[in-house]
């Protein structure tokens, strides 16, 4: 069986290549952007791509709208914000995508593990009913 596809958008070097990490030990192929531009060209090279780990705020094209322009790319992978800032504080910003979820980092490997677990069989649930 071919493992998910995420994709990781964060602009903080030290930070995507720890969540690369997790992503790749947990047993999923790991793609990285380090901002919304880098994240929109992968999205249209990687269809496959299941699950998007999109950091909120980063320079340039970032949360509500780079999560917009994703879906409309990728209109079956599922979002994971992960973000700094506490879910009340995204809500002020603006960030509300359908079904999206948030998990604030730093993130605990075992809570990153079972969340991306939960969202990408959810996913192929979806996709299956299609």
């Amino acid at each position: 069986m071919t493992p998910a596809t995420i994709l990781i958008v964060d602009d903080d070097p030290p930070m995507r290549m720890l969540l690369e990490r997790y992503v790749t030990m947990f047993g999923y192929r790991a793609l990285l952007a380090a901002n919304g531009e880098e994240a929109s060209r992968i999205a249209r090279e990687h269809p496959e791509t299941a699950l998007i780990m999109l950091d909120v705020v980063m320079p340039g094209l970032s949360g509500q709208k780079l999560a917009e322009d994703l879906t409309s790319v990728l209109p079956n992978a599922s979002i994971l914000f992960c973000s700094g800032h506490p879910a009340p504080a995204l809500v002020r910003m603006g960030i509300d995508i359908p079904g999206a979820q948030f998990m604030q980092k730093p993130c605990r490997p075992l809570e990153l593990k079972r969340r991306l677990s939960e969202m990408l069989a959810a996913g192929e649930e979806c996709r299956s009913l299609r």
